[in-house]
């Protein structure tokens, strides 16, 4: 069975108007295509709707019944397509987010806000996940952007692109009353005695950061006293007063009392970096895009209205 809106429309009309030629009058068509209409409604349905008495058109039992559906569903229809316009302007719709571990929330915090008030009707939903599972479900368009912080743009298939979100330098996190927490900056060779507590590897898979990140770079070589999945409990494994831990400096607001955050001197900051699949770029991650700014750079992604990859800034 098959009900075309038109003939919807029609029915609605002449039920409505109780004439034939009001209601083709109210629709701009002329008569003849609303009996036609009506009357293939009518054969679909296998009922009778309407019936003529005289000059006036009087609905059927089944046609009064069959009224007040058939206007829920000429306003779904069109409450569907005004649905379908507006995230395709980006004002409304889900955007699916893809937040691998260690990101500094400060970051996505603000983005999210930002985002927010410019777009409130879209809905955001956020999902943790490893990078190498991230990227796979941007492939896949399970999510539509991702964020990974690192030293540098992860390696990925070359459809991914990355922009960059912010940069911030390192800091030591130690308890409050640790004899280096008065120093007013610290150095890689001021930790060799120290014992950390980390964000465990297979939580960062493809992801160097932190401490794993440092040691890769300058060949430090951390002790370990904790092993943890995120960056909440490690600052409660560092508030015990028995481990230390490398960490973006901006992680320092979400500290407890009994943690205190020195500067590093390694002076290459660390990059929080968004992720998205060029191939399928919906609105709504393009309106976030440009919430992040102008990126600086001489490779310009295909899309003119998309920021530039951050690989040659990197």
């Amino acid at each position: 069975m098959e009900i075309s809106m038109k003939g919807l429309r029609c029915f609605v009309a002449v039920a409505e108007e109780r004439h034939f030629g009001r209601a083709a009058e109210r629709l701009g068509i002329a008569q003849p295509a609303v009996t036609q209409q009506l009357q293939r409604l009518e054969a679909a349905l296998d009922m009778t709707l309407v019936h003529r008495d005289g000059r006036r058109v009087l609905l059927t039992e089944a046609g009064a019944a069959f009224l007040p559906h058939a206007r829920d569903a000429l306003d779904s229809s069109q409450m569907a397509v005004q649905a379908g316009k507006a995230a395709n302007r980006g004002e409304a719709g889900m955007l699916t987010i893809g937040l691998t571990p260690a990101i500094p929330p400060a970051h996505l915090a603000d983005l999210l806000r930002r985002f927010a008030a410019d777009r409130p009707r879209v809905r955001l939903q956020i999902r943790e996940t490893r990078l190498e599972d991230a990227l796979a479900q941007l492939s896949q368009g399970t999510i539509e952007l991702a964020l990974t912080s690192g030293f540098a743009p992860p390696s990925r298939p070359e459809r991914i692109e990355a922009v960059q979100l912010a940069e911030e330098p390192l800091a030591v996190a130690l308890h409050r009353d640790h004899p280096l927490a008065r120093r007013q900056t610290l150095d890689v060779a001021d930790l060799e005695n120290e014992r950390f507590s980390v964000i465990a590897r297979d939580a960062l898979r493809g992801q160097p950061f932190g401490i794993h990140g440092l040691c890769q770079r300058t060949g430090f070589q951390a002790r370990r006293f904790a092993e943890v999945q995120d960056a909440t409990m490690q600052l409660a494994m560092i508030a015990t007063g028995l481990s230390v831990g490398v960490l973006p400096q901006s992680v320092s607001r979400y500290a407890p009392t009994e943690v205190t955050f020195v500067p590093m001197a390694y002076e290459e900051p660390l990059r929080t970096l968004l992720l998205y699949d060029r191939r399928h770029v919906p609105v709504g991650v393009r309106e976030l895009l440009r919430l992040v700014g102008p990126v600086s750079s001489s490779t310009v992604s295909t899309d003119s209205d998309v920021p530039a990859s951050i690989d040659s800034r990197v």
